[in-house]
């Protein structure tokens, strides 16, 4: 893994986002018809993306985070592009969608960064 050192307050804003990005899908998803294996498995992924949220929102150091945490990190940037490319609408004014696209890469250059 490159240095920690290497992200900056803005990419740490960037986490913070995609993070809450997938704690409102996550509860979304909960509030669909789910069978208890589901519900469980999601409940827990909430869990866990919270407390790494409240973590970064508390110290706003990536150095404050275990290796595990770091993994949760990565799993919610990709949820944040899966959202992203989900979502993704023609009825987007250009603006706004060069706007998303420089936040989805935000995303994928965050996740590659932690992935190395």
């Amino acid at each position: 893994m490159k240095s920690l050192a290497s992200i900056t307050d803005n990419d740490i804003e960037t986490i913070k986002m995609a993070l809450n990005d997938s704690l409102s899908d996550m509860t979304s998803e909960l509030k669909q018809e789910l069978s208890p294996e589901q519900k469980n498995t999601l409940t827990n992924y909430k869990d866990k993306y919270s407390r790494v949220f409240e973590k970064l929102k508390t110290s706003g150091s990536m150095y404050a985070l275990t290796e595990t945490e770091l993994d949760i990190v990565a799993g919610g940037l990709n949820d944040a592009i899966e959202l992203i490319e989900d979502n993704l609408t023609d009825d987007l004014s250009e603006e706004e969608h060069e706007e998303i696209l420089g936040y989805r890469n935000d995303c994928q250059r965050l996740v590659d960064l932690l992935a190395s």
